[in-house]
């Protein structure tokens, strides 16, 4: 509770009967483990993704606020529909405390070193459905493939080529992070290759 207003907070997930979060994540450049949720409903919907699309460096979720509104970037043709569609998943709602704190330079984002109980669970039966319910008014900005720059994509396969090499991905193909690479970014994917053959 801040100045006497009560804010919601929220969390997406896929995993169903969670009662509490635990601080799991590491809070940004640091070591610290860490709480994080959002005071934005629609962003919170980005971070329920099923197991099959889950991976060790986290979930790949290509979206942020501005003034208020969430941004969706596509990497690649149709992202949002392959990464969301038929998705079933929870939103968990956490009431404000003064134990939570605002992510530096991240709109909308808190943090907290603390778990935090949940207060309330809303279930989303179509993730991708709901999106489109917050795209259509105007809480959720959807950018297609087809408008982000090419040399931003290119730039994008470069730094994941690059990861891929440096993770050792290329060695173990049937890692669920290899198969993710292979299956929604093989030009990145080649690209490593290419680096590592003589």
């Amino acid at each position: 509770m801040r100045n006497g207003i009560i804010k919601k907070l929220y969390h997406g997930s896929h995993a169903y009967g969670i009662e509490r979060l635990l601080p799991y994540s590491k809070l940004h450049g640091t070591d610290v483990n860490v709480v994080y949720l959002t005071d934005s409903y629609p962003y919170s919907l980005f971070y329920i993704w099923d197991s099959e699309h889950n991976l060790k460096q986290g979930k790949h979720v290509t979206a942020w606020i501005r003034d208020g509104i969430v941004y969706y970037e596509e990497q690649f043709p149709r992202q949002l529909e392959a990464f969301y569609k038929g998705v079933k998943g929870y939103v968990y709602v956490v009431e404000d405390s003064d134990e939570f704190a605002e992510v530096d330079e991240r709109e909308s984002m808190w943090y907290s070193e603390k778990e935090a109980r949940i207060a309330s669970v809303e279930l989303i039966e179509d993730v991708y459905d709901e999106i489109m319910k917050c795209s259509a008014d105007g809480r959720i900005k959807i950018i297609p493939f087809e408008e982000v720059p090419a040399q931003k994509i290119k730039e994008l396969h470069e730094r994941m080529a690059s990861g891929i090499v440096r993770r050792g991905l290329l060695r173990t193909e049937k890692d669920p992070e290899a198969e993710f690479y292979k299956r929604f970014f093989p030009t990145a994917w080649m690209m490593a290759q290419n680096e590592v053959t003589p």
